[in-house]
């Protein structure tokens, strides 16, 4: 999922914003479905949304730790990818256990990564409200 991270947050404008939210849903549809597929089959869904809420930190502190750390830098940008593109891509998927994914990843960011306590999740269209319109083209 955090292939190209550097290149989808570059520059993001609402419209740019919007077309690249397409192609990361698009890319990463069968882990989302995935993710969410496993939450909603679970007798326990706390305790499913957990796990892969837990595996998916796991990959992360992986692919971008060093010496079992990851760089307050790295960290900060990580972190607004997943406020831009992963989280809201969990909750546009509509399954039933989409918040509760969304949640108990947040919760796991939360307390397994520094400079992350105050993380927190919106959605895909309050995201794309908080782009300034232009104004008579001039803003």
């Amino acid at each position: 999922m955090f292939d190209d991270m550097e290149a989808m947050m570059h520059r993001i404008k609402k419209k740019v914003y919007k077309e690249r939210m397409e192609v990361f849903r698009e890319k990463n549809s069968d882990a989302l479905a995935e993710m969410t597929g496993y939450v909603e089959n679970a007798k326990d869904r706390k305790e499913a949304a957990a796990q892969v809420a837990a595996a998916f930190a796991d990959a992360v502190a992986a692919r971008f730790g060093r010496k079992g750390k990851i760089s307050s830098r790295s960290q900060m940008d990580i972190n607004l990818y997943m406020i831009y593109y992963v989280f809201p891509s969990i909750l546009l998927t509509e399954s039933e256990c989409a918040e509760i994914l969304a949640d108990a990843l947040r919760d796991e960011w939360r307390g397994r990564f520094r400079d992350s306590a105050q993380i927190n999740y919106t959605t895909f269209e309050d995201l794309c409200g908080t782009f300034q319109e232009k104004i008579f083209g001039i803003f």
